[in-house]
């Protein structure tokens, strides 16, 4: 199920980590890690891509 965000106005979300980065269409230069796919704790590969 999905739940977006602004239905949930006092969450407090700080994002850390971007998954499936090897798909994006345009680069984000966060600082935050970029994972291949997810990280091997969830299954994936746990393979990170550069910023």
């Amino acid at each position: 199920m999905d739940v977006y965000v602004a239905n949930l106005p006092d969450l407090a979300f700080e994002p850390a980590v971007h998954v499936h980065y090897q798909e994006s269409v345009l680069p984000i230069r966060d600082g935050l890690p970029k994972m291949k796919d997810v990280p091997a704790e969830m299954g994936g590969s746990g393979d990170t891509l550069p910023e």
